[in-house]
């Protein structure tokens, strides 16, 4: 929808009516929406559920009831006016769901659940099923509330993340191709602006001297635009996280959030591979952190399900330890020792971002001769410091049953894998690697993938680097890997 919206209102600036472009583009949308609906098919077998699909090209799925870890539910407002919901259907492989029914009726969302839990064991069906509705419908079931998001913490948690930036940007696109920027830049810097947009007639009117007035006509427009897109994205984060709770149900973590749109979603203890706390200079500031899971087979990429990205989008930090012992209770974070990278480590980081700053100050050398060392001495200056504190914060340690990786110094990340759920441990030595005596330590889970914020360990003593290979995978061998 979004396209063809964009597309008609960007056709009004070329003179062709919004209506033609708005019919051609929602003819295909409205029937490929309606020929999805009636060519889709589902049957219960004794064992397994068969959904097909498609006209021209037809698919037939066979996904056996054992193998259905998750029955994710969202209910969008027009969802809870028709009585209808969308469900996700989640095994452990592949990053997308098995199979996603749109429109599919309360009542029939009650019978799919049934269906499932006779179709499994007993014993599977009370440690492996995920059966979760959104709402007042969902189940009636209670649990150990162990997190609950209030709105104060919404509201900071928008305010760190800045979603509202993304908003903007659509808007000045949709603006420029209007011409509205146009006459904005007339205001701003005067005259006509001849289809340069407003940066450009700004950067202009800079070079020919801006007048004082106009000035701060412009500065008080740009911090405008940024408090307005800190106050965008806090309202997303109000309205998207509404009521933000996580509860422990037995072997499951159970997230339920949202006011237009609702949702919940249902994180499975023993799925989850990798967990990864992120802090930015924004959330040390408010001290708070955000938590990441990575789950067998749901969010190894970033189109993977976004309700199974985020176990905390925002935490206290000293309600972190209580948690994180909920996902993996053999961790103490407050008793890790952290081992440092290879001594050479920080010759060779300074070299690549003073390379970067290097490369950076090119430009303005040609423009200003002699006066562009102003420019590249202080990006050289803060590339040394920024490789000296990049590489103080590098940072890894064995735990009882998990290994660790922390990285960054401005935006950090802290990465915990268990030694139950290591698929392959890779040692790696590239050959700037091998001159420096160094490797690099991989380790792979099922949930990792080409996004994947797992454990990756740089810049380690060759030796170490094997010695700490092997050891992952002689205790990986010896733990009974379960989905």
């Amino acid at each position: 929808m979004l396209p063809v919206f964009f597309g008609a209102a960007s056709a009004t600036a070329y003179g062709v009516s919004w209506q033609v472009v708005a019919m051609i583009g929602l003819v295909p949308l409205v029937g490929g929406a309606i020929l999805r609906y009636l060519t889709f098919r589902y049957r219960y077998e004794a064992s397994e559920l068969v959904i097909k699909t498609g006209l021209l090209f037809r698919r037939e799925r066979h996904v056996p009831y054992s193998r259905i870890q998750n029955l994710d539910a969202v209910q969008g407002v027009f969802h809870r006016v028709l009585g209808v919901v969308e469900v996700r259907i989640q095994t452990g492989g592949g990053t997308e769901p098995e199979a996603k029914m749109t429109v599919l009726p309360i009542e029939a969302l009650d019978q799919l659940r049934q269906k499932v839990f006779e179709g499994k064991s007993e014993e599977r069906a009370s440690s492996d099923l995920e059966v979760v509705a959104p709402g007042p419908q969902g189940s009636s079931e209670e649990g150990e509330r162990l997190l609950h998001l209030p709105p104060r913490e919404l509201l900071l948690y928008g305010l760190i993340q800045n979603r509202g930036m993304l908003v903007i940007a659509a808007a000045f696109g949709l603006l420029w191709e209007t011409g509205v920027l146009n006459r904005v830049t007339e205001a701003v810097v005067g005259g006509s602006a001849d289809g340069e947009g407003i940066l450009r007639g700004i950067v202009a009117e800079f070079a020919a001297g801006i007048a004082p007035g106009r000035l701060v006509l412009v500065v008080g427009i740009l911090v405008g635009v940024l408090l307005f897109a800190r106050f965008l994205s806090m309202a997303w984060a109000l309205v998207r996280l509404h009521d933000y709770t996580i509860t422990r149900i037995g072997e499951d973590l159970r997230t339920t959030f949202g006011s237009l749109t609702q949702v919940a979603a249902t994180i499975p203890l023993r799925r989850v591979q990798t967990v990864t706390i992120h802090e930015g200079p924004l959330h040390r500031l408010a001290n708070r952190v955000a938590v990441r899971v990575e789950t067998a087979g749901g969010a190894g990429s970033e189109d993977g399900d976004p309700n199974r990205q985020w176990l905390a989008p925002i935490i206290p930090v000293d309600r972190l330890s209580a948690l994180l012992s909920q996902v993996v209770p053999e961790l103490d974070m407050d008793a890790v020792a952290w081992e440092p990278v290879a001594p050479g480590a920080l010759r060779r980081v300074t070299k690549r971002f003073a390379m970067v700053a290097g490369l950076v100050s090119i430009p303005f050398f040609p423009l200003w001769q002699w006066w562009g060392f102003l420019v590249a001495t202080p990006l050289l200056g803060a590339a040394v410091f920024y490789a000296g504190r990049h590489v103080r914060h590098l940072g890894w340690s064995v735990g009882h049953d998990t290994v660790l990786f922390r990285r960054g110094w401005l935006w950090r990340q802290t990465s915990v894998a268990r030694f139950a759920k290591i698929q392959a441990v890779t040692v790696r030595e590239t050959p700037f690697d091998r001159r420096r005596d160094m490797a690099r330590v991989r380790v792979d889970t099922a949930g990792g993938g080409a996004a994947s914020q797992g454990v990756e360990i740089p810049y380690l003593p060759v030796q170490t680097a094997r010695t700490l290979g092997k050891q992952l995978a002689a205790e990986a061998a010896q733990t009974a890997f379960r989905w």
